[in-house]
């Protein structure tokens, strides 16, 4: 498959939005689309890179609860 720069941009574009707003959708439609081309390609990464994204979020709050915790488990120590 040669890529075309273009329609991977707008299929990534698209999958970031869809990961975001449709999620179910974008799976179905990603499950069940033959063949795979240069926009589809965008789709599969863009909604990589959002669930990524919503993963590092979620560490990052887990990291702020724990220092929180920790910070008021210090202060009730005094």
């Amino acid at each position: 498959m040669e890529l075309n720069e273009k329609q991977f941009i707008a299929g990534f574009n698209s999958g970031y939005l869809l990961a975001r707003y449709e999620p179910q959708m974008l799976t179905v439609l990603l499950n069940n689309i033959q063949p795979i081309n240069s926009y589809i390609s965008g789709l599969t990464y863009g909604q990589q890179e959002y669930e990524l994204e919503q993963t590092k979020n979620k560490i990052s709050e887990l990291s702020k609860l724990r220092q929180n915790t920790r910070n008021a488990n210090e202060w009730s120590k005094d």
